[in-house]
């Protein structure tokens, strides 16, 4: 990413008096006034968020890979004693997401 100071651009196409120049060299971005963006690195808060995140969406994964158990059961096509440890793993997974979704 490059900015000018009031536009910022993904650097791939830039104008340059009138002529339009594609895949532009860093010297010609340089010379145009456009100057490279630096993404700031995220924070310690930020970086945590993210992990929470990606764990949420990894126990909803396992709570889908479930989901045709849970179905089976409601349908009466499997017993209430077959069904007991997946309906306990399912809610051990519900807790945990809900537990990382409250977190700040």
């Amino acid at each position: 990413m490059y900015t000018n100071g009031t536009t910022t651009i993904s650097g791939k196409r830039i104008v340059v008096d009138g002529r339009v120049i594609l895949n532009p060299t860093e010297q010609m971005l340089a010379d145009a006034g456009w100057q490279k963006v630096i993404p700031a690195e995220p924070s310690e808060e930020e970086l945590a968020a993210m992990q929470r995140a990606a764990e949420v969406e990894e126990l909803k994964m396992q709570l889908a890979e479930t989901n045709d158990k849970a179905l089976e059961y409601a349908e009466g096509w499997i017993s209430a004693e077959d069904y007991a440890p997946i309906k306990a793993e399912r809610q051990a997974i519900r807790d945990r997401i809900n537990e990382l979704e409250e977190e700040p």
